[in-house]
């Protein structure tokens, strides 16, 4: 039997190409590291649970959320969405469907929509109206001149005093 040298005979393996070059930053393996933005589910859970763990009071939680979900694409943000909702349950399925509620406020949304529009439609036309008529002018309660004259050192003057002086013999 002849024998194969897989040193020096050999080929060497070829390295596995991930097609994506993926860093993973390394201050995330530290506990109290919050300053990341999450693109992922994962990662937006990952943050709140980081939060929370550093002391974050339950009356800050809707903030959190809104700060962990800011940069979420729309799949990942539903799942987050779920996990807000259910944190035990399964984020991956469901929430696919409008239910009997979502499709009442959707019509609901839509309708203040039309309102806010038209009422912004009669706003701009008002305006519009009233570019053409003259500026309105308030009239003051007495002009200066009906007034008389009077300088400020009229004002800074004392005043006479209206009693008269009496003197005795």
């Amino acid at each position: 039997m002849p024998f194969v040298c897989g040193f020096v005979c050999g080929s060497k393996p070829r390295k596995k190409a991930t097609g994506t070059n993926q860093k993973m930053d390394f201050r995330r393996a530290d506990p109290t590291y919050v300053n990341f933005v999450p693109r992922t589910c994962a990662d937006a859970i990952d943050l709140f649970n980081r939060h929370r763990n550093l002391g974050m009071t339950s009356d800050l939680y809707p903030e959190c959320f809104v700060h962990c979900a800011k940069s979420l694409p729309d799949g990942e943000l539903d799942k987050f969405h779920r996990f807000i909702v259910q944190p035990a349950g399964d984020i991956s399925k469901g929430g696919e469907k409008a239910t009997g509620i979502d499709v009442e406020l959707e019509k609901e949304r839509l309708q203040l929509l039309a309102e806010a529009a038209a009422r912004d439609l009669q706003t701009q036309r008002t305006s519009e109206a009233l570019r053409g008529v003259a500026a309105l002018t308030i009239d003051e309660e007495k002009s200066d001149e009906s007034m008389g004259t009077m300088s400020q050192d009229d004002e800074k003057t004392p005043l006479e005093p209206d009693y008269i002086k009496l003197t005795l013999p």
